[in-house]
């Protein structure tokens, strides 16, 4: 039978059981994590509104930066193009608004005008 001692005491987590009972691990080390742990729940309930707010503008900066990255890499080839365009005298009779089309209809996959 068991005492009411027993009976009384919570059955440990298995990895409480695991490390601090099995392993043999301080138990200054069991009591300064759960003390971490009722900080940080402590500071997220209390920041819960910061943290979500935090969250989502991490969010937005996550999906708008490879529309940003994107935008710039084809600017940069169409500068670039128009650019070997203008140096190379290629099309000398189009005007800039002729050669910028260019540039860009090269910089999505066209080819350069001989």
């Amino acid at each position: 039978m068991k005492s009411n001692s027993d009976k009384n005491q919570a059955k440990l987590p298995w990895w409480v059981e695991l490390l601090f009972v099995q392993i043999g691990l301080p138990d200054a080390w069991l009591s300064k994590y759960l003390k971490k742990k009722k900080e940080a729940a402590n500071f997220i309930e209390d920041n819960k509104k910061y943290i979500v707010y935090s969250a989502i503008i991490i969010a937005g900066i996550l999906y708008i930066y490879p529309i940003v990255r994107y935008t710039s890499s084809s600017a940069s080839c169409i500068d670039k193009t128009t650019k070997y365009l203008k140096t190379n005298n290629i099309n000398r009779s189009k005007n800039d608004l002729d050669i910028n089309s260019q540039a860009v209809g090269y910089c999505h996959g066209g080819k350069l005008p001989k």
